[in-house]
């Protein structure tokens, strides 16, 4: 199975990737809502032969679909990404919307998944696909219940997997090798309203938090969310949470984030959420991306920029050798604007094709048969 095979079944899958950018960009849905993308994308797979489970790990609107081949080989996991960005507008409301990429994505995986079906009599090994609802960090929901991502890894759903594979539009060809190490901590703080000026600890509390993490690193550290509620009347119930959101370089660096942020606030109740890791780069998986691309005539770049943010998909790579592959455009896109959203609504489809090329062929290469024992 030679590259222009692959190619041509990727290409005879354009229309059905620009449909599926379309139906997701005009259905935009926020984190473990995606109710309507994601009924849409296991349905398209389940029709083109590939085992769907639905709802896992918990997570509704997850799914995971395999293909097994007509000949042994490797295991290779796709993700697809469906939930939107919450936009927040200045009248308070959140509006779901795709200026992220999240259209393309899955457009782009449902091509390569749909044309690697098609060469299934020639195909070694396992295709899966896993639908990871969730992974805009603020989206109200994955702020309760976590990632997809993080979510799916925590649930033993990449156990199996021998690579894994995770495209995203971005500035230029490559694979990233570091991101940020993300917490999120959640503080508590109950007291009593008081009508006379006397201290209120929850008050207190506020202050005190916005207070400790501006002598922080703005990258670092910020104040998430505060609720504050409680009676009106002297000496009724007040209660705060806050939550602060931590990102550091390496692990360790959260719990030093963290110490004088519960320094501050001696009187709270507090909780941590399980650690978003950062990436685990894999030299063997980030090779056989780097042959995909240069076979389609791009330019990859060996050293990208680490990513100032924290990815889920970093608790993926700590358990399968993985590549968060970044699909480059001229100029970027402007992530997470109105701007945004139109360059995706414009340009997507053909950002889509771009990530199932590179898919298709890096996926066909991982999923041949190792000529030894050894592991990737």
């Amino acid at each position: 199975m030679n590259d222009e095979r692959i190619l041509a079944a990727v290409e005879s899958k354009r229309d059905i990737a620009l449909a599926t950018h379309c139906f997701v960009h005009r259905h935009p849905e926020l984190a473990h809502e995606e109710r309507e993308c994601s009924r849409y994308l296991a349905t398209m797979l389940e029709d083109a032969g590939f085992e769907v489970e639905r709802g896992i790990a918990g997570m509704p609107t997850a799914f995971r679909a395999t293909l097994t081949g007509a000949a042994p080989g490797r295991s290779v996991g796709l993700i697809a990404l469906y939930d939107a960005v919450p936009v927040f507008r200045p009248d308070g409301s959140i509006e779901p919307v795709h200026s992220c990429g999240h259209d393309a994505i899955p457009a782009g995986v449902v091509a390569t998944a749909l044309a690697l079906a098609d060469l299934r009599e020639e195909l070694p090994g396992r295709l899966v696909v896993v639908g990871c609802p969730a992974d805009e960090i603020p989206a109200p929901l994955t702020v309760e219940h976590g990632g997809g991502k993080a979510v799916s890894a925590a649930a033993g759903l990449w156990d199996g997997i021998d690579a894994a594979l995770y495209a995203h539009p971005e500035f230029e060809d490559t694979v990233f090798l570091r991101s940020r190490w993300m917490r999120r901590e959640r503080a508590m703080v109950t007291g009593t309203r008081s009508l006379t000026g006397e201290p209120e600890a929850p008050v207190d509390a506020v202050l005190a938090a916005i207070a400790a993490v501006r002598k922080l690193p703005p990258a670092d550290a910020i104040v998430e969310h505060i609720a504050l509620e409680g009676d009106v009347e002297e000496g009724g119930g007040l209660a705060v949470r806050i939550h602060f959101l931590l990102r550091a370089d390496e692990e360790a660096g959260l719990d030093a984030l963290a110490v004088p942020l519960r320094d501050a606030l001696p009187r709270a109740v507090w909780e941590s959420d399980p650690v978003v890791c950062g990436l685990r780069p894999n030299d063997q998986v980030r090779q056989v991306v780097k042959e995909a691309v240069l076979a389609l005539g791009g330019h990859f770049v060996d050293d990208p920029a680490p990513l100032p943010f924290g990815t889920d998909f970093g608790n993926v790579s700590q358990l399968v050798p993985a590549a968060l592959i970044g699909i480059g455009r001229p100029g970027g896109w402007a992530f997470h604007t109105d701007e945004g959203a139109e360059q995706f609504e414009q340009d997507g489809e053909e950002c889509a094709l771009s990530i199932a090329r590179v898919l298709a062929l890096a996926s066909a290469r991982l999923l041949r048969p190792l000529a030894s024992p050894r592991a990737i």
